[in-house]
């Protein structure tokens, strides 16, 4: 009865020594997770950040190339040379040109930046 007595208590402490490994396991896993999550928010702020700034770029270059066709229209239609004409037109090509190229690189750089973004966000985790 004695012997039963003492593994009954060795088992108990055993067990009771296995739940605080497991707890403390617990307790390390979740201050993992609240730092990786804490790294993710701060990483999803400065991305809102970036994105908003691009935007806001990209709208007030969208804007004066709008207002670059509309003075290049103005003008052809004050044009009676036809090396104004030829001007003119040199003018609209390189404007659609430019907006173009504004189109695409803003298309880019958002697709860069969430590339960057899928990068950290795997990094935190």
């Amino acid at each position: 009865m004695f012997s039963s007595s003492k593994k009954t208590r060795q088992a108990i402490q055993a067990l009771h020594d296995e739940l605080n490994a497991l707890r403390e396991h617990i307790a390390e896993e979740k201050s993992r997770a609240d730092a990786d999550l804490a790294i993710s928010h701060a990483i999803a702020e400065r991305i809102t950040a970036l994105e908003a700034r691009v935007s806001g770029m990209g709208s007030e270059l969208s804007r004066q190339l709008h207002e670059l066709g509309t003075e290049i229209e103005e003008l052809s239609k004050r044009a009676d040379d036809a090396t104004v004409t030829e001007v003119v037109d040199a003018l609209k090509t390189a404007q659609i040109r430019l907006a173009t190229e504004q189109a695409r690189y803003e298309i880019t750089f958002r697709q860069d930046l969430a590339a960057l973004a899928d990068q950290l966000f795997k990094r935190a985790r």
